[in-house]
């Protein structure tokens, strides 16, 4: 977490930390602390502070999106990618088992859709799409605002009017959980209806999400109880976790081309020299890629087998994303970079994979 981020929620951790549903003098102080953090968001964003919506993870967000808006729509199909984070994928799976049909997007050897499929695949009994705007394991880049453009001629074409004052379907979600730090979040101008993403991967706070919802957007609530969160996430606000989010995404909106333009040198120096290893192979296209992911492959090696040999040399790297360790073997390695990663260590990092590599075929 970053020590600005810190301090921002040390208040609010400590003697400040009143319940914001409350109407005392505590209470009112950590509303005033909650509505600052959502209209913070809100400007970065390009949106409404109304339309800001918190949760206890991006999981959680994008869980909302989904099953939130198939719990109020007559239609009963749902376009994503075979490529998803299980946030989403898990939720959709759910909704095919009660009768919901769903089509998963295939995406090239660069992780990136084919627009024409998913042109093909709209119908007028599609109720939302779902589409990461970076992918947590290659980092590909989806051409979201192409997407927005699709689905906007779709509705025009086949005459899918708002009702009542509401959005019309399909809507349009994006798992946008890796794109903070690098990608421009101006929800007007990408085009999106939804749009999940969490306090983790920003030098934020754990256990804090956003859900943004356009006004309009119909949806039911997935957590019930004290009706916070205009009734669409019931239970009593993280405080702390708000504010820490709302720094920290501040931070990455302040630095994110100076930040983006320095890692994706690094990583382009990384990617030189790891193809100089005999057998690997980098997963992912090497253009519309995050910043900061490297995805690698080593003939005959295990992705677990080399994380947990790099991480006895002081590297910490992994297999597939944190949430899918616990699948089958996965030969893939995915390198994660930030604010303090440096050539120098990058050079360290080169050295070491190649020991272990040279070690195990020495063995072999």
């Amino acid at each position: 977490m970053a020590k600005r981020v810190l301090k921002a929620m040390m208040p609010y951790l400590t003697v400040n930390f009143g319940n914001p549903s409350s109407i005392h003098k505590e209470g009112v102080l950590a509303n005033k602390a909650v509505e600052k953090a959502r209209a913070k968001i809100a400007r970065i964003l390009f949106t409404h502070p109304d339309e800001i919506i918190f949760t206890g993870s991006g999981t959680e967000s994008d869980n909302l999106a989904i099953l939130g808006v198939a719990g109020l729509t007559t239609k009963k199909h749902i376009i994503t990618t075979a490529t998803e984070h299980k946030a989403v994928l898990s939720p959709c799976q759910q909704l095919q088992r009660r009768g919901f049909k769903v089509t998963y997007l295939t995406v090239d050897q660069a992780g990136q859709i084919n627009l024409k499929e998913l042109k093909d695949a709209l119908t007028k009994d599609t109720f939302l799409v779902s589409v990461m705007m970076a992918n947590n394991e290659t980092g590909a880049l989806q051409p979201i605002k192409q997407i927005a453009k699709i689905i906007r001629h779709f509705k025009k074409a086949n005459n899918l009017h708002s009702t009542g004052g509401g959005a019309s379907q399909p809507y349009f979600h994006t798992d946008a959980c890796q794109a903070p730090r690098f990608l421009n979040l101006n929800v007007e101008k990408l085009g999106v209806d939804l749009m999940s993403f969490n306090g983790s991967k920003i030098y934020g706070p754990k256990g804090i999400g956003v859900l943004h919802l356009r006004r309009g957007v119909i949806m039911t609530p997935t957590i019930m109880g004290g009706g916070q969160e205009r009734g669409l996430r019931s239970g009593t606000l993280n405080v702390s976790g708000i504010v820490g989010l709302a720094e920290a995404l501040a931070i990455c909106e302040k630095d994110r081309e100076k930040e983006s333009a320095r890692l994706i040198k690094l990583r382009d120096k990384l990617i030189v020299e790891l193809k100089k290893i005999a057998d690997l192979t980098i997963n992912g296209g090497e253009e519309n890629r995050l910043p900061n992911n490297i995805n690698f492959s080593v003939k005959n090696f295990e992705g677990e087998q080399l994380v947990i040999e790099l991480d006895a040399k002081g590297f910490a790297v992994s297999s597939g994303s944190a949430c899918s360790s616990h699948d089958p073997v996965n030969n893939n390695v995915r390198i994660s970079f930030g604010r303090e990663s440096s050539a120098t260590e990058f050079r360290q990092f080169i050295k070491s994979l190649k020991d272990i590599i040279e070690k195990y075929r020495g063995l072999a």
